[in-house]
């Protein structure tokens, strides 16, 4: 497995701008995803105000309004969209849930606010990568891997298919790898679920 082959998606071409082909086809869906990509929050009300059903569309490749907000770390939008019953958890094609989203593109407000919301710290996208392994592969996530760090119920040993955890990761990809000595190694993540 080549070790980018975990952070391809749909996003990865932003340079070029979205794909309309990977839009819906019906008029108010492609409306809400491209509201909540360009942090539009008026419209966004307007469309969920008309149809609250909007809230979960996806685009062809699974991104919902929530996804597509965090992408931008237009907070306002995500806390709205959050608000009216987003789910925090919803996964595209390749299993990223809205906080990989955040990883991906350093979206720390509303990683935050991802996680205030229970959006769950060690979630598997494919290619078992957790948002910690998604924000250790960009060196300038240094905000996003401290957060993720801070969060009592972060798993820092968990693998990803390449047997590599995010702190392998950032050793090789990140001149601030040190950020993951504040994991503490001696505490047992195998029973990190009694806690909850």
């Amino acid at each position: 497995m080549n070790d980018d082959t975990f952070l391809v998606s749909a996003w990865d071409d932003d340079a070029q701008g979205i794909d309309e082909s990977r839009n819906p086809q019906g008029v108010n869906e492609r409306k809400i995803l491209e509201a909540c990509e360009n942090g539009d929050l008026e419209t966004v009300k307007g469309l969920i105000n008309e149809d609250p059903n909007l809230i979960s569309v996806h685009d062809k490749d699974g991104y919902t309004p929530l996804h597509r907000a965090c992408y931008g770390n237009h907070f306002k939008v995500a806390q709205y969209l959050i608000e009216n019953g987003a789910n925090v958890s919803s996964k595209t094609i390749m299993q990223w849930q809205p906080l990989h989203s955040c990883c991906q593109w350093n979206a720390v407000k509303c990683a935050s606010l991802l996680i205030e919301a229970g959006a769950d710290v060690n979630a598997l996208s494919e290619g078992s990568q957790t948002p910690l392994h998604v924000a250790a592969a960009h060196g300038a996530c240094y905000d996003m891997v401290q957060l993720l760090l801070m969060h009592p119920y972060i798993d820092a040993t968990l693998r990803n298919n390449s047997n590599e955890t995010a702190g392998d990761i950032a050793r090789r990809s990140s001149k601030y790898y040190n950020v993951f000595d504040m994991a503490d190694p001696l505490l047992d993540y195998k029973n990190i679920e009694l806690l909850k």
